[in-house]
């Protein structure tokens, strides 16, 4: 069942047992602030969540969905959703690996006096237009969230991310012959503070996405608010590298979480 329809039914079902939601908080121990965004349609919520609250209101989770049908047009989306999120997972992986070696040898290139072999650099293309595709499809994993539990800001925020990889990506491969590192200081200076700013908003949706997610989103929030914030400094860029592993590894656990949330949705739909 989609938002808005479950906020209805819930809210119903909630005012038939004559309780209100500083009531239904006390039975069920789901924050007053997550029933009222599920009763007002702003986010889908969990399945263990849907589960509680109408265990709290002695409806059977069986029962409720029988009695409350879901309609053949809310069926399919789920399934397109799923094999996003799926794509998504595996080109996390392929981001976090394809940027770890494009660090590496970022390092290599600056400690050899950026002298590379020619086969070298189209190497370095290869991998950096590898780790763009790858980390776009990664952030439309969760512009899928983001429509699932309907999170403006983490479709803003992610489609903003693709924007700033790519441009960094392209301003990586145009400085591969460059003599004079020192004319490179300001461009990248630019592009850590504009990664840092725009990093610092990807947490906060992050954050957001709790309510659907639970605690795993958040802490992939604050991961990356602690990544934004190392390179708004750019003095503390490389701590932004650094956290950048488990952000992204947390991060692919929070899609994972979404696949395993929309399939248990479409099992209870086939059950239906």
């Amino acid at each position: 069942m989609q938002q808005p329809e479950l906020g209805r039914r819930l809210a119903a079902l909630r005012k038939e047992k004559n309780l209100t939601q500083e009531e239904l908080v006390e039975k069920s121990h789901v924050s007053v602030r997550t029933i009222q965004r599920i009763e007002a349609g702003e986010v889908l919520p969990r399945l263990s969540t849907i589960k509680i609250l109408l265990a709290a209101l002695g409806q059977d989770y069986e029962s409720f969905i029988k009695q409350n049908p879901i309609s053949m047009e809310t069926t399919s989306q789920p399934r397109g959703n799923r094999s996003a999120l799926l794509i998504a997972i595996f080109a996390g992986a392929i981001y976090l690996a394809t940027e770890i070696i494009l660090n590496a040898m970022d390092l290599a290139w600056l400690t050899k006096e950026n002298n590379w072999e020619q086969w070298v650099n189209f190497i370095y293309i290869g991998l950096t237009i590898t780790m763009i595709a790858a980390y776009a499809l990664f952030m439309w994993g969760f512009i899928v969230l983001g429509s699932v539990f309907e999170n403006g800001l983490l479709k803003i925020g992610s489609c903003l991310m693709i924007g700033i990889v790519l441009a960094i990506g392209v301003l990586d491969i145009s400085t591969l012959k460059a003599e004079d590192t020192d004319s490179l200081w300001l461009p990248y200076m630019t592009a850590s503070v504009m990664v840092g700013a725009l990093t610092l908003i990807f947490g906060i949706a992050l954050i957001r996405l709790q309510d659907g997610m639970g605690m795993l989103s958040r802490v992939a929030g604050v991961l990356e608010l602690i990544t934004g914030a190392a390179f708004v400094t750019v003095i503390l860029f490389f701590i932004g590298y650094v956290v950048m592993i488990p952000a992204v590894i947390v991060e692919i656990l929070v899609l994972y979480r979404g696949y395993e949330y929309l399939s248990k949705s479409e099992v209870a739909t086939a059950v239906v």
